[in-house]
């Protein structure tokens, strides 16, 4: 047993002083610092309760109760998460003041401050066309959050490259950040939720702002370079550009369709413009990449979001939905969301402990099934299951969403992070995870596209007047949505995805494919047909790379609300 005494001198060590010591001394304290305020106080509290303000501010102050409108104004809103590549591609070649990230970062601190402020101060709700005004307002808070994790996030990978033996140290700290973050702001929301929606922009404003002190100070720690626009990066790297371009088009393309266009016509853009960005992903990338991000896509379009039937299920009133669930704010928005965020921790304990060292394929096709397992929490609830086996909806909403889906969204989300930080090919890592990460975020914002129409077309009706909500339909909306159409991804995953380990170097395999011609179980890396037994020695612990150890951070995934998948 530990005396009082050694439990004084591991004091330090228990309580992070010395992490932070060593992160300081290889980092510097001001670099340390400036990784506190984005990933604590804007990717972190400003982008959960920005994220968590949608549903008050646009349903109970804006008037928004049409859900397939709710959802529309909730795609625009998330659409600077899959504008991403093009955000880090023009950073890239044109530095502003001779420097690549620093005024980028002021520039996005400033648009996201302001647009929290109108939100916060000005009476949108009075304004014609008051709906599209908050989500234009929103997508630009969304902007600075993207924009700063992205930017950043390419400081701390070059740091990390330099200082490869810190590198775990720095992604503890920047997931550390988050977490805590996503905890502490769940708590704020608590107290705030009840009360006038814009309070909750003027808790964002703070720490939205903040950031430019470090930054404006020049603790980003980033060289100075000569000005002017980088052609050659441009040409050499032209495929990649391209893409990109083509992407931010679509994704603006996207937002415009879904303010102003039916649900129909934004329904039928985002089934087209997914097959053109498809193609050309697989006609400009290499192969085992370009199959790896249309795989990362179909997996997000095809798990339709239907947060605009399920957010009114949850928490509307008995006048709407007589007998349901009837959630009060602080529940819904708070207190499942901190239980969730420390279940999200649980899912990268069993990730590791279960399938970090399997195939990727397996891993995969796993979490799939998984995922679609978790769907009959709605169904239950909807089904009132759960209150005949005399389980509270709280109780039974917090076991089942708050936890074992939570858990098995981030087993799901941890092997997309080893894939894509492996493919991402040597001299283009900060631009090809940007482009990666982006494109599956667009997949997110397909299915919530999709997802209105499905919304229209099951019958889902919330109507202002005080009568009757119609969610007779809302659980067969859930077994397409969550069940059926999820499942063709898992043929998918045996046609796209690498037939090789997580712990396997693919950038390594698939050059010594293109030297040998491919056989066996390289021939699989590549997508193709593979004489290779996924079930032999999994986890036999033979490589000594567990999956990627330092590289970029995670992609964002915040805690989403009912069915609703994170962002990069």
């Amino acid at each position: 047993m530990l005396s009082p005494a050694g439990l004084w001198l591991r004091l330090p060590g228990l309580l992070g002083w010395r992490f932070m010591q060593r992160l300081s001394a290889n980092f510097g304290w001001r670099f340390v610092v400036l990784i506190a305020s984005t990933y604590f106080g804007v990717k972190g509290l400003v982008h959960n309760v920005a994220k968590a303000a949608f549903l008050p501010y646009m349903r109970y102050k804006v008037g928004v109760t049409d859900p397939s409108r709710y959802q529309a104004l909730y795609t625009a809103s998330r659409l600077p998460w899959s504008l991403k590549p093009l955000i880090g591609m023009i950073s890239d070649v044109l530095p502003i003041g001779g420097y690549y990230k620093r005024w980028y970062i002021q520039g996005s601190v400033l648009i996201g401050s302001a647009a929290c402020a109108v939100l916060a101060g000005a009476p949108v709700e009075r304004a014609p066309g008051g709906g599209v005004i908050a989500a234009v307002l929103l997508f630009f808070v969304n902007v600075d959050t993207a924009s700063s994790d992205l930017l950043v996030e390419g400081i701390y990978s070059e740091n990390m490259v330099q200082l490869p033996d810190s590198g775990a140290d720095m992604v503890t700290m920047v997931w550390g950040c988050q977490q805590a973050a996503t905890f502490f702001g769940s708590l704020l929301i608590a107290f705030i939720a009840s009360g006038d929606p814009a309070i909750f922009f003027w808790v964002c404003l703070p720490f939205a702002a903040q950031l430019s002190l470090p930054v404006a100070a020049g603790w980003v720690g980033e060289a100075r370079t000569e000005p002017g626009f980088r052609r050659d990066k441009v040409v050499e790297h032209a495929r990649y550009f391209f893409l990109g371009i083509m992407m931010a088009a679509g994704v603006l393309g996207l937002g415009a369709a879904s303010l102003w266009a039916s649900v129909e016509v934004q329904a039928a853009y985002s089934i087209g413009i997914s097959i053109f960005l498809c193609s050309l992903s697989l006609w400009l990338l290499p192969p085992m990449l370009g199959k790896a991000q249309v795989y990362k896509f179909a997996s997000s379009a095809l798990n339709l979001s239907i947060k605009g039937a399920l957010d009114p299920f949850y928490t509307a009133n008995a006048e709407c939905n007589l007998g349901g669930p009837q959630f009060d704010l602080p529940f819904f928005l708070s207190w499942s969301a901190a239980l969730g965020s420390v279940a999200g921790l649980l899912g990268v304990i069993i990730f590791q402990k279960v399938l970090s060292r399997t195939f990727y394929r397996r891993a995969f096709w796993t979490t799939t099934v998984l995922q679609v397992a978790s769907a009959i929490v709605d169904i239950a609830i909807v089904q009132r299951w759960n209150i005949r086996a005399g389980i509270s909806d709280k109780l039974f909403y917090l076991l089942g969403d708050s936890i074992v889906v939570e858990v098995v969204d981030m087993m799901d989300f941890m092997p997309e992070i080893v894939l894509i930080s492996k493919l991402c090919p040597p001299g283009m890592e900060s631009s090809v995870y940007a482009l990666l990460a982006g494109f599956s975020n667009f997949g997110n914002s397909v299915a919530s596209s999709v997802g209105a129409l499905a919304i229209a077309k099951f019958g889902i009706k919330t109507p202002r007047d005080g009568s009757l909500c119609n969610f007779d339909n809302l659980t067969w909306l859930i077994i397409v949505s969550h069940i059926i159409l999820p499942l063709l991804t898992v043929p998918l995953t045996f046609l796209l995805i690498p037939n090789a380990r997580m712990t396997d170097d693919l950038i390594a395999m698939a050059a010594a494919a293109e030297v040998t011609g491919g056989s066996g179980r390289v021939k699989g890396v590549l997508g193709e047909s593979s004489e290779g037994d996924e079930s032999d020695g999994a986890g036999d612990g033979t490589s000594t790379d567990e999956g990627g150890g330092g590289g970029p951070s995670p992609p964002q995934r915040p805690r989403r609300r009912p069915r609703c998948r994170r962002r990069r």
